[in-house]
This record gives C-alpha cells, structure tokens and sequence, in this order.
C-alpha cells in the first residue's frame, strides 16, 4: 500500500520534512507512476491519509510568484519532536520556505 511506503519513508527520516513532489519522486515513482500530475495527486491523497490517521503531520505552504499560484504541503513523522514547520528551522520558516516554493515552478514553455 502506498500509505504504508510513504510513512516508512518519513519514519525513516524524521529529522525532515517531505515535500509532495520529494514524496512523489523518491518513493512514489519508482514504484510504476508514469504520470507526474496523477502521481503527485495520489502521493498528496495517500500523505493526506496518514495525517488524518494520526500517522504523519503536515503543513501546507502557499505562495505566489510571477502572478502564480503555488501551493505545497509538507509532511513528516509523528516520531519527530516537531509539531510545526517552523521549528524545523530557518529553511522552513518565512520568508525562505516561500522562495523555496516558488522554486518549484518548471517553465512548460508558453
């Protein structure tokens, strides 16, 4: 079950939050998804679940480059001390986490 892939993931690295699209690369592609944009909706479904099964924590991150809309959440293992993004350090705090996201924006041409 993807669930289950993805908390081992996060559990394994509890020092860290995981990306949607870092989720989506490293555990969730190898496994068969050749669709990037369907992927990432199943990686984010499959995350969301273990939120709300008290298995994993999140946060979502929002910001707007160029005239864009970006958003993104993060998620990472229960077993970590950490309840906030924030906490994980000054990466994840504003106004860095925001520049960081905006990163994530991959020209398609026009």
């Amino acid at each position: 079950m993807l669930a289950v892939r993805i908390q081992k993931a996060l559990d394994e690295n509890a020092d860290l939050p995981w990306c949607v699209h870092r989720l989506y690369e490293e555990v969730v592609s190898p496994a068969g998804f050749d669709d990037r944009g369907r992927g990432l909706e199943v990686t984010r479904g499959a995350a969301d679940l273990l939120v709300e099964q008290a298995r994993a924590r999140s946060e979502t991150v929002s910001a707007i480059s160029i005239g864009v809309h970006c958003e993104d959440a993060l998620f990472w293992s229960v077993h970590s001390d950490r309840t906030r993004l924030e906490e994980f350090g000054a990466q994840y705090e504003s106004p860095t986490i925001l520049r960081r996201l905006a990163a994530h924006f991959q020209c398609h041409g026009l």
